[in-house]
């Protein structure tokens, strides 16, 4: 495909398409494996720059042959035509002013793929019986996503354990409801800047309580893989690192701290291992630099981790009354009509989003129902730049109802999701009466250095897992008690994404005068009000 021309490049779409088309007509197989094949090719053949248009239309034809489209005329090109979009993205932004954030430029991933793999996953989400669907009482009750900045221990909300601790379903003491504890939810994403001095390894805390690389999960310890990020767990100093996983699980960032050969042959060897291997065969002398690039380009550094600099749960983010905006029933009014649905929709799901798209899940914490909008900045002042995305409604009133009656994608849904990016902002306001409910600003977090811990007078003997961490031998480190140093980032507001049915706060002391709370890119602008998460 890379070699042929325009004229091959269609062609061989074009079997591919047919390809699915058969896919899709034999018993055996699901919708969603030719869909895939479909998607993936249209995605591939754009990579190498095959006419869009062309690839549009081919498309639409087969999936119309699918039954998944009309087969009315397809015109691929949009509307030239001035609208009212056009009066709104000259009057705000839609990314912050200084532009998109590097994670999300198309340098930073091979879009075409991104989409297509994106595009294939939704239709099989769609496609999917409700019994293959994650459950509606997971999300409902999936943790609050936060990070944790410079912990030393274990802090609030035990924050190393990824179960779903209190389940709101009517069914709590239901043996089945133990089902849910340790369920994770929808994919999405962290993303990290490293502004520290050393290199920092990333790991991922699992169901019993190991920390294995970030990258596939399952390499232990986390360091025995020295390549670095992508090919690794190792985010070098000034690296934008973006890590995958599900809303529920934990993260952990540790400082790596780089050695040389000979210290590192007689610490823990793990390191050493993997360094090793990727030196010459032929080399005849021990190195004496900590770090080695292969000839695929892939660089390895020699370390063992020390302490923690940051821990990152992802999970939903909780729209809180942060404003102490008052709901309708304290002043003696009715909240069914808040929950009316009004005919009004929000920004239709992006098919064809930035790159790094972040999905985030917002959930009604307020006790009465919300709306979010999208809040960029505005270029002009005065200009009104909210725009209304989605309604939240009652938690009590959606779990007071049927649960046969439930539609957890409806618009009395207390749960949304939104896609998002790091940069955009989003306001909460009441639906009865619009006063304003919570601000959130969604950003990446930012690694930095965490101040040394202090230690009292009294010579108390530190822990034996700290001594470890930081490679220290246990049977001959008797010193003072190290008293451990939090800082915690909380998400006041809501971020939405679109559907259940198929991923960061930013490293920054957080100041209670200033409005925002700070959260991963889900796919808004950041707004004007500053803030410190």
């Amino acid at each position: 495909i890379l070699t042929a021309t325009a004229h091959q490049k269609q062609q061989q779409l074009t079997y591919l398409s047919e390809k699915a088309i058969g896919k899709m007509k034999a018993p055996s197989r699901k919708p969603s494996l030719a869909i895939a094949t479909l998607l993936i090719a249209i995605g591939t053949l754009a990579a190498v720059d095959i006419v869009a248009a062309e690839a549009s239309n081919t498309a639409h034809k087969t999936l119309c042959a699918m039954g998944f489209a009309t087969c009315d005329e397809h015109d691929p090109s949009p509307p030239t035509t001035p609208n009212a979009n056009d009066d709104y993205l000259t009057h705000c932004y839609t990314w912050p002013p200084t532009g998109a954030p590097p994670e999300h430029r198309d340098t930073a991933c091979n879009r075409a793929l991104q989409n297509a793999v994106w595009a294939a996953d939704d239709a099989e989400a769609n496609a999917a019986s409700p019994e293959d669907l994650i459950p509606d009482t997971v999300y409902l009750n999936l943790p609050e996503e936060k990070t944790w900045i410079c912990p030393l221990d274990t802090v609030e909300e035990n924050v190393g354990n990824n179960n779903v601790n209190h389940l709101v379903d009517n069914g709590v003491n239901d043996k089945k409801s133990n089902n849910y504890a340790g369920a994770t939810g929808h994919p999405t994403r962290w993303i990290l800047y490293n502004e520290a001095t050393t290199p920092i390894v990333l790991t991922h805390i699992n169901a019993l309580g190991l920390e294995v690389s970030a990258m596939d999960f399952h390499t232990y310890p986390a360091h025995s893989n020295t390549a670095v990020y992508p090919n690794g767990p190792i985010v070098l100093p000034n690296q934008i690192a973006v890590v995958d996983g599900r809303q529920g699980q934990m993260f952990v960032a540790r400082e790596y701290k780089e050695v040389l050969p000979m210290h590192a042959m007689a610490d823990d060897g793990h390191s050493w291992k993997s360094f090793k291997s990727v030196l010459p065969s032929t080399l005849s002398f021990l190195p004496q630099q900590t770090r080695y690039k292969t000839n695929k380009g892939v660089w390895h550094v020699l370390g063992h981790p020390g302490r923690v600099l940051m821990k990152h749960r992802m999970g939903n983010i909780y729209v809180k009354n942060q404003f102490g905006a008052i709901c309708p029933e304290l002043m003696g009014g009715e909240t069914t009509g808040a929950d009316v649905d009004d005919g009004r929709s929000g920004s239709p799901k992006d098919m064809d989003p930035d790159c790094n798209v972040l999905r985030k899940a917002f959930i009604n914490k307020v006790g009465c129902p919300v709306d979010i909008y999208f809040a960029p900045q505005n270029k002009i002042e005065g200009y009104n730049c909210e725009r209304f995305t989605k309604h939240l409604g009652s938690m009590d009133s959606f779990l007071s109802s049927e649960k046969q009656m439930r539609n957890i994608d409806g618009h009395n849904s207390p749960f949304k999701f939104e896609n998002t990016y790091n940069g955009h902002s989003f306001i909460a306001r009441m639906s009865h009466d619009h006063s304003l409910v919570a601000r959130i600003e969604v950003d990446h977090d930012i690694i930095r250095d965490c101040p040394e811990p202090k230690r009292s007078a009294a010579g108390v003997e530190v822990r034996v897992d700290e001594r470890m961490l930081q490679g220290m031998p246990v049977d001959i480190m008797s010193m003072n008690a190290t008293k451990s140093v939090y800082a915690s980032n909380d998400w006041l507001v809501s971020a939405q994404v679109n559907a259940t049915a198929s991923p960061v706060l930013s490293g920054k002391p957080l100041l209670e005068k200033h409005d925002f709370l700070s959260h991963n890119r889900t796919g808004i602008i950041s707004a004007s009000v500053p803030i410190v998460s």
